[in-house]
């Protein structure tokens, strides 16, 4: 069973503080979320979230646990992520694949709730949220709150996949260690300009968030 170890590991700068240069690191990962079979050759990403089709890939992929979802069920797949808690059937506690978790910026997360996800030491979180709302400092303030208080490998989740230059840049300063991009949603030419992008990631001398 292949892993998404060298994933997880491949950016080693904790949230909010993206002070290193590592040559040869991507900056920002890229999970593709698709619900059909696409070529890698084309939407090339670190990794995949795929509905319930199965697909061969040298890439690892992963799925969104819903209701109806067994040990068997996912066999075939490398990691998974709850985006629902109340739709698993699964014993997570001796799943010995790499669960995620996706966290919606709308959710009402308590201090012992946090703590509790925090003990659960998950392997990735995905923070959805809008466009709109990442340069709202209020909403940013909401936003570190979560991350601080629940350390692990962060992915964000916009709405709109066609990110500007100083959005991505922006999302890499915030600490996120990748996105999630919808590619059913999304041209190859605006995902070429999205990988452009970020090789053009500048490091901050000063991380101030």
């Amino acid at each position: 069973m292949k892993s998404i170890d060298k994933l997880l590991n491949s950016n080693t700068s904790e949230i909010g503080f993206n002070k290193q240069n590592y040559k040869g690191v991507t900056k920002l990962n890229i999970l593709g979320l698709t619900s059909s079979q696409i070529n890698e050759n084309k939407f090339e990403c670190s990794a995949y979230i795929l509905s319930d089709i199965e697909k061969k890939s040298s890439k690892s992929k992963g799925k969104y646990i819903n209701v109806n979802d067994t040990n068997k069920s996912i066999e075939n797949f490398d990691f998974i992520i709850l985006q629902n808690t109340n739709e698993t059937k699964i014993n997570l506690l001796s799943c010995e694949k790499p669960i995620g978790m996706q966290i919606n910026h709308d959710s009402v997360l308590t201090e012992l709730r946090l703590s509790t996800l925090d003990s659960f030491d998950l392997d990735l979180y995905i923070y959805k949220i809008n466009n709109n709302l990442i340069f709202n400092f209020e909403e940013v303030l909401k936003m570190k709150e979560i991350l601080n208080s629940i350390r692990s490998n962060w992915f964000i989740f916009l709405d709109e996949n066609n990110l500007s230059q100083e959005e991505i840049q922006y999302i890499y300063d915030l600490g996120f260690m990748g996105i999630v991009l919808d590619l059913d949603k999304l041209s190859l030419k605006d995902f070429n300009k999205i990988k452009t992008n970020i090789k053009k990631i500048e490091e901050k001398k000063n991380g101030k968030i």
